[in-house]
């Protein structure tokens, strides 16, 4: 249990930048989703980068999410985690909210490749220490907290291009996470891009795929905040499906892989995370 202390990590949410694409949606316009999340691990990658076998670790979580047009140009997203759930098989389940993401996204060009700028602030409304107990020993305990305690911000540039008549567009994108600092460690900024190609198949089931990279930028930490994801680094193969149902619903999954495949998975789990989803969507 001891190993546990110092290897822990809490893998990022699936929507750790919510915009990605140069598409902005339309004034009046709403998008909202409720998504349940699971996985488990025991492949842990420290601050090298070397494979480390823990415990089994669980994260389950909720998640709402919505898009609303507030004027031409102009949408406001919200990302708010209502439920987070960390334990070891070696320990007890804890729980609480998450942080909350409020983001403003402003088109800059608009028609055939949409160009789109977006400002992210994530307030510490999660628990910033929240201690699990081992099962065998009530005297050792594990901080699972489902906030990483700081104050932070995504600024974020995408573009985009519809084929349309066919249903397809790409997104391309890249942002940066001004991080702050929680007790006397200041964490490392983060950079995070990458690309989505979406298609739709028989007037019902929008398909995607994307690849992110995400890595570390600035000065490196003096050693990795497992706990707060300082040093983080990753890239992540997601795939993604939404069925129409009809009545502006709809189911969406979606399957996220952590691996190395660009960039040396660094200081989190290599997991194989999935979801499901309720959409509603109301056009004016």
């Amino acid at each position: 249990m001891k190993k546990i202390f110092f290897f822990i990590a809490i893998i990022f949410s699936l929507n750790i930048c919510l915009a990605q694409s140069g598409f902005v949606r339309e004034k009046n316009n709403l998008f909202a989703k409720v998504d349940y999340s699971f996985y488990s691990a025991t492949n842990f990658k420290n601050f090298e980068g070397k494979s480390i076998t823990t415990a089994k670790f669980k994260q389950k979580a909720i998640l709402l999410y919505a898009e609303y047009g507030i004027a031409k140009k102009l949408a406001l997203h919200a990302l708010f985690p209502i439920f987070k759930q960390n334990g070891y098989k070696s320990t007890n389940t804890v729980s609480g909210i998450g942080d909350v993401k409020l983001e403003v996204k402003y088109a800059l060009l608009t028609k055939k490749f949409p160009v789109a700028i977006s400002v992210a602030p994530e307030f510490t409304t999660g628990k910033k220490n929240l201690f699990a107990t081992n099962k065998s020993d009530a005297n050792q305990k594990i901080n699972l907290p489902t906030s990483d305690g700081e104050f932070n911000v995504w600024t974020t540039l995408a573009a985009s291009h519809s084929f349309y008549p066919k249903k397809m567009y790409i997104n391309v994108f890249s942002a940066i996470n001004f991080r702050s600092s929680y007790g006397n460690r200041n964490f490392q900024n983060q950079s995070l891009s990458g690309a989505e190609f979406g298609f739709k198949i028989k007037n019902k089931c929008w398909v995607s795929t994307k690849l992110n990279v995400l890595s570390g930028i600035g000065k490196k930490p003096q050693f990795a905040d497992f706990i707060r994801s300082d040093g983080t680094a990753f890239t992540a193969f997601i795939l993604n499906g939404l069925y129409e149902i009809k009545n502006n619903w709809g189911i969406t999954a979606q399957y996220f892989n952590c691996n190395n495949l660009i960039v040396k998975t660094k200081n989190t789990y290599e997991a194989n995370i999935f979801s499901v989803g309720l959409v509603y969507q109301k056009h004016r």
